[in-house]
């Protein structure tokens, strides 16, 4: 065994066979001088040895150079993170071998996983940008709270990750399925910026339309899960109305305006939870009440079912919104156009024609018997103007809508 190398802290060995030629490692300050095989040439090819959990061997294919991504020395990619991968987090049992190969595409043989030059250097390539991206962003980071703190300090806030190839990178499933709605919206809104730049109509409307159908998706989703925390919770209606007044227009396309009943002169004193306009300038009532407010009682004297007192007393009230908004139609919507009108835009023209009322009250677990359900079928039915939608009744609406746009996509 012959010293071939040198260097600061080690010393390299060789030994030499007809056949096969091995070189080792020896690290100046071990105290054994203890000599570790490094690679050996073997028939064309470089066996390295490798200590992986479950890779032990790599080798490099037809060659007598090592690939500038492998350490010389013996400790595997020079890429820390790739590295630290394939020795630490590799958990294929029944891969031992990875094949370093110029000719050969990246595949799997048995028990050895082929990888191409030119993919691994792609990866490598990618993760120096990454890392990179990272660093600037950090500095960015941290610039812009100096800026933001100390605005008399001489630097401009700057955007991050301005990076194309890393962005389009992180533009997959995975990323979709992270996002809120409002997030959505924002890559809405620049996705319109950008389609700006080119004549491309069709594909401009296309693309547009399949954002537009993934936004809505995951603006159901999301509503979805807080609609089945809220019914489970039973909450008081305060929770209800915020909920409605923050997502009803996102679910019900019916409505494309929300109306600030208590800034406008009716000479009234008490006001619906939502009022709502359609996308024909028709206006909707809505009153909220507890998802386990009772809905009927029975009257033992005549063998029938009749609305509980909460929900009488809700039908009176709506039936007073009704009747008011009809008695003063016009100056009501003369009320709504100047409380909505702004220094860019006119006010909202609305129709206050047979308005409706929708009280959305209970839950079907109530009606647990055919009696109840027919009854409280035939008492809903009999009121003019007045729509009850009950909790239960809406999640499922919500989900039938979800499924028919995830076909429709």
């Amino acid at each position: 065994m012959k010293e071939i190398k040198n260097t600061e802290k080690l010393i390299l060995f060789e030994e030499s066979t007809k056949s096969v030629k091995k070189i080792y490692r020896q690290n100046k300050e071990d105290e054994k001088k203890e000599k570790v095989l490094i690679y050996s040439f073997i028939k064309g090819n470089i066996d390295y040895e490798y200590d992986g959990e479950k890779i032990k061997k790599i080798i490099i294919e037809n060659s007598d150079q090592f690939p500038n991504f492998i350490s010389p020395y013996g400790y595997g990619f020079s890429e820390r993170s790739l590295n630290n991968f394939l020795r630490y987090n590799f958990n294929d049992d029944k891969i031992d071998t990875i094949v370093l190969s110029e000719s050969k595409s990246s595949s799997r043989n048995k028990t050895q996983l082929i990888l191409n030059y030119d993919d691994i250097e792609s990866l490598i390539k990618s993760i120096n940008q990454e890392q990179r991206a990272c660093n600037d962003t950090k500095k960015i980071l941290i610039k812009n709270l100096i800026v933001d703190i100390f605005p008399d300090v001489n630097f401009d806030h700057s955007e991050t990750n301005n990076n194309k190839d890393l962005i389009l990178r992180n533009l997959n499933d995975k990323l979709i399925e992270k996002l809120t709605a409002d997030e959505i919206q924002k890559l809405g809104e620049f996705y319109v910026k950008a389609t700006r730049k080119f004549k491309a109509g069709h594909i401009i409307k296309k693309m547009t339309a399949g954002l537009m159908k993934n936004a809505q998706i995951l603006s159901l989703q999301e509503i979805i899960i807080k609609y089945e925390k809220l019914l489970k919770e039973n909450p008081a209606e305060s929770e209800w109305q915020k909920f409605f007044d923050e997502y009803i227009t996102l679910f019900d396309s019916r409505y494309v305006h929300k109306i600030n009943y208590k800034n406008i002169a009716t000479g009234i004193t008490k006001y619906p939870d939502l009022v709502l306009v359609d996308i024909y300038g028709y206006i909707d009532f809505y009153e909220l009440k507890k998802s386990g407010t009772d809905l009927i009682q029975y009257d033992k004297s005549h063998k029938t079912w009749f609305w509980s007192k909460d929900v009488s007393m809700v039908i009176a009230q709506v039936s007073d919104y009704l009747q008011k908004s009809k008695e003063n139609a016009l100056s009501y919507a003369k009320a709504i156009k100047d409380e909505t009108e702004t220094d860019t835009e006119q006010g909202l023209e609305v129709n206050i024609i047979n308005p409706r009322a929708i009280i959305v009250i209970g839950h079907t677990k109530q009606l647990d018997t055919e009696k109840k359900r027919n009854h409280f079928k035939n008492l809903r039915e009999s009121l003019k103007d007045i729509e009850f939608v009950l909790y239960d009744e809406l999640l499922e609406r919500l989900k039938n809508l979800l499924d028919t746009i995830k076909i429709d996509k």
